[in-house]
């Protein structure tokens, strides 16, 4: 089998496993904070959400079996191997693989309960935030922070959380884009946009300490495979910045007068690509040394 079959396939499914994360927990999230302002639902429907739970316990499977069959090196017989199964299990790795299965396993059960009475929803809630804290929690047990001290634990935690609530809240905002009114929209984009300056910062801050604890020193930056790539994510991170800042700057005040935004549309569309783009060089990152 070809060297590069299981590492591709673990960078495959390590994205599928962030990208259905960031959908799901900012669906949850925006559901809950402005669902219910808008004369239209935001968030995907129960059955897209459905999907995208499957998709990332699929993932989470493959991710684990990838690593099993990469550490055998035996083919998928190797992949398959208990003995494999036994020793990846007992790892960083299948505590990280337990809590995300163990999480994409409650969103299922919060999307089938949120569309109940009252009282159900109210269970849907507790269960959402259980999601949560599975999904973001499962990146304590792997990578270099995984040794480090609870500080950069801490970081890391809040970091992923702020790129889930950015991330996460660009497939609501298209969708009120293209079903709510001007006067509706509006209000919420102004802020987020005032929200996001601060937010965003923080991201920033806490993803360049993490950095630095890891690469350590420029020679590592600039001369090693990982300074490369988080080079790549720092200009990917860059690109998608600079979105934001003309949708706040410019896009979101130009709709105010011409009550248009296809413009915005567009650029949000950009923005999905880039986030995809991001999303998929933090699993390459996270794959060659695990973050």
């Amino acid at each position: 089998m070809d060297s590069l079959f299981w590492p591709v396939l673990i960078v495959v499914s390590k994205w599928g496993i962030y990208a259905a994360m960031i959908v799901l927990l900012g669906s949850f999230y925006w559901q809950q904070t402005v669902g219910g302002r808008f004369e239209s639902r935001i968030v995907l429907s129960s059955p897209s959400l459905i999907a995208w739970s499957m998709i990332g316990l699929l993932s989470v499977a493959v991710q684990f079996f990838s690593q099993t069959g990469m550490l055998a090196d035996d083919g998928l017989s190797g992949a398959m191997s208990s003995f494999m199964i036994q020793i990846v299990w007992s790892t960083g790795a299948g505590d990280a693989t337990r809590w995300r299965a163990i999480g994409f396993v409650l969103a299922l059960l919060a999307i089938l309960l949120s569309s109940r009475n009252s009282v159900w929803k109210s269970s849907a809630l507790l269960l959402q935030l259980s999601t949560t804290a599975a999904l973001v929690g499962a990146f304590l047990f792997t990578g270099h922070t995984a040794e480090m001290s609870p500080l950069y634990g801490a970081l890391l935690t809040t970091h992923v959380l702020i790129a889930v609530w950015w991330f996460g809240a660009l497939i609501p905002m298209r969708r009120a884009c293209q079903h709510d009114a001007v006067d509706v929209l509006l209000p919420w984009l102004v802020r987020f946009g005032e929200q996001a300056s601060v937010l965003v910062l923080i991201m920033a801050a806490m993803g360049t300490a993490l950095a630095y604890a890891i690469v350590g020193t420029v020679h590592n930056l600039l001369f090693t495979g990982y300074g490369w790539l988080l080079m790549a994510k720092v200009l990917a991170f860059c690109g998608i910045l600079l979105l934001a800042a003309r949708h706040k700057l410019s896009l979101v005040p130009a709709i105010q007068t011409s009550r248009d935004v296809r413009q915005f549309v567009a650029s949000l569309n950009v923005e999905i690509a880039v986030a995809a783009v991001l999303l998929a060089v933090t699993a390459i990152l996270t794959s060659l040394v695990g973050v």
